[in-house]
């Protein structure tokens, strides 16, 4: 039988699950991730829940670091991971403690380093987007600028700093930007004179942000590589958790961020096999995945998966909807061994809908969450989404519901 879940409405709350705010926010704005919720809804829940010092959150689809920032500013201790070496890095960057006085001085060893008569070519060869993306000496400019921050004696979080900042500025140049879930080419006027005032400009607003922002120094907070369908931590770690998984939206990260990717992470091979193993929520995932067999997909799944099938969906479509709710089911098998009882659980989500066909995912990882041992305590509907143009245009304006699914793990039987 198909359980049934009451969705409720939570008006206000619509503004927190976009990343609009960050773009003002002192520290999150240094970078942002084009699907995100805000500071705000960490907050919220961690006052709802009277999480403290004594307790510790984890945010498996940790992207650019709100959920850490957030409990950081809020004094409660936080742990995140994320498959991305792009997210990591700025994850990291916004949570690290900093001298600022060693940071002007490393900032000002790297400005009397930099030297645009040698942007002449890059150091090393680089994947044709990157060459594509930032062409002629743009790409030496960034390829030189990269070299000089790893060259700059300070320690490694003063080094990501700037290396973030420069990532930061990529997008003003790259003839590739994101568009939503995907790139798009662009005329950018920018040009390669310009990048040293702009890198300069970035790090001025940042050491600004240091300067008026007061966050505690202790070392409770941590982001590291990892996948959330296989945590490396303990059993029992953990009293909340505070994420929001990749949408079923076919959006691929690998592909939005492709230039940062392989401008100062990864080659070609090496994005692929990256792409390869996201969260299945785009169709070119075909993930390595631990042992599944205790999955049993939901009948409310199997039916709207015959339904699309029926109706000629592509396959590759309908194996990504299959795939994401296994990785789901393996997810939140994961936050169920790693949660403390009685550790409460927010999944901030997104709809979907093919063919005219609506896909519950909220309600359908409500279902999944309680076959892995953990109980639906609500649904909050926060925003609806409008559907994509070619979804519109043949079946009208039919909005997607983003729902924060409200989860918790049970006491234990021996207590």
């Amino acid at each position: 039988m198909t359980p049934a879940y009451e969705i409720r409405r939570l008006d206000g709350w619509g503004r927190w699950v976009t990343p609009k705010a960050l773009r003002s926010r002192p520290i999150h704005r240094w970078y942002v991730f084009p699907h995100s919720f805000t500071s705000r809804l960490v907050h919220g829940l961690i006052d709802q829940w009277h999480l403290g010092q004594a307790d510790t959150i984890i945010d498996p689809f940790a992207g650019a670091g709100t959920t850490l920032l957030a409990a950081k500013e809020k004094g409660v201790p936080a742990c995140g991971y994320d498959i991305s070496p792009v997210a990591v890095l700025a994850a990291r960057v916004k949570i690290a403690n900093y001298s600022k006085q060693r940071l002007r001085c490393a900032w000002q060893a790297l400005q009397d380093a930099i030297d645009p008569t040698s942007w002449s070519r890059p150091a090393k060869p680089y994947p044709e987007l990157v060459n594509r993306a930032l062409p002629g000496k743009l790409l030496a400019a960034f390829d030189s600028i990269a070299q000089q921050i790893a060259e700059l004696a300070c320690s490694r979080a003063e080094r990501d700093f700037f290396r973030l900042a420069l990532l930061s500025i990529v997008p003003k140049y790259s003839r590739a930007v994101a568009s939503g879930g995907w790139l798009k080419w662009v005329v950018q006027r920018s040009n390669v004179r310009s990048i040293p005032s702009t890198l300069r400009h970035r790090v001025a607003e940042m050491l600004a942000d240091l300067d008026s922002v007061r966050l505690p120094r202790r070392a409770e907070w941590r982001v590291k590589m990892a996948d959330a369908r296989e945590l490396p931590d303990r059993a029992s770690s953990f009293s909340a958790v505070i994420t929001s998984p990749p949408y079923p939206n076919r959006h691929d990260y690998t592909r939005v961020f492709g230039v940062e990717l392989m401008l100062q992470f990864l080659d070609w091979e090496a994005t692929r096999q990256l792409r390869y193993q996201s969260f299945h929520s785009h169709p070119e995932a075909r993930p390595q995945r631990p042992c599944h067999a205790d999955y049993q997909p939901p009948e409310r799944l199997l039916r709207i998966t015959a339904c699309l099938k029926k109706k000629g969906l592509e396959r590759k479509i309908v194996r990504m909807l299959e795939g994401y709710f296994l990785d789901m089911h393996l997810c939140l098998r994961e936050i169920e061994r790693v949660c403390r009882p009685k550790a409460r659980i927010a999944l901030v989500l997104g709809n979907a809908q093919y063919c005219g066909v609506r896909i519950p995912v909220d309600k359908l990882t409500a279902e999944i969450a309680e076959n892995a041992g953990l109980g639906c305590d609500r649904l909050l509907a926060v925003r609806y989404r409008g559907n994509s143009a070619q979804q519109m245009g043949k079946f009208g304006r039919r909005p997607s519901r983003e729902t924060i699914v409200l989860l918790s793990k049970p006491r234990s039987r021996n207590s």
